[in-house]
């Protein structure tokens, strides 16, 4: 009888280990399942945000040499010109620094790929704050550039109502580039934190 409950005993304990090692191969799985879904919603977000870059700096890049072409012929000042080449070439250069990754790689290690990601953001605000202070340089400039060719080209009492329509027309124009410029950015901001909140769920699971 004795015997007969014994063995009766490590029957149960082999269907209690069973179940247990049965239900860590699915919970292993189902990690390993959510990590790959993770990185391939990651890879995806990615690629989405530099194709979105790429567009961008195509835009901006095809718009540059015309704008310069339009200085040089307006008889603007080749200090003037020249620092307006080196804010966008620094831009299209951070840009490509701040925002390179490779795509491939993404997810292989969640917890250096949340560094890197958080880390893009700073770089991001830095870049943001760099921009605004070169644009904070670059408008009085620009006004007084034009200034100049408004007084070497105008009659003396047309320069106040020229210069007032250029004013106008900087404002209007600089708020829908400022407008276009911070949906972009805060585009590029909000697909990092998307990434981010993804890995740290699934590293909160684990």
């Amino acid at each position: 009888m004795e015997d007969n409950i014994n063995n009766f005993n490590e029957i149960e304990l082999d269907d209690l280990r069973r179940q247990i090692n049965d239900l860590k191969q699915k919970v292993d799985q189902q990690g390993r399942l959510n990590e790959d879904l993770v990185k391939k919603a990651i890879q995806g977000k990615m690629r989405g945000l530099h194709h979105s870059l790429l567009i961008y700096c195509l835009v901006v890049g095809l718009f540059v040499p015309f704008m310069i072409w339009d200085f040089i012929e307006s008889g603007f000042s080749w200090a003037f010109i020249i620092f307006t080449i080196l804010i966008f070439a620094c831009s299209f250069i951070a840009e490509y620094f701040i925002n390179q990754m490779k795509i491939s790689n993404m997810g292989e290690d969640l917890v250096e790929t949340a560094r890197k990601l958080l880390q893009m953001k700073k770089n991001r605000k830095t870049q943001l704050a760099v921009g605004f202070c070169a644009i904070a340089i670059w408008i009085p400039w620009y006004i007084y550039e034009i200034y100049k060719n408004i007084v070497s080209q105008v009659a003396p009492e047309s320069v106040t109502f020229f210069l007032t329509c250029v004013i106008i027309g900087m404002v209007i124009g600089g708020a829908i580039g400022l407008a276009i410029g911070l949906t972009f950015y805060r585009r590029l901001q909000r697909t990092n934190d998307e990434m981010i909140d993804q890995i740290n769920e699934l590293t909160r699971e684990q």
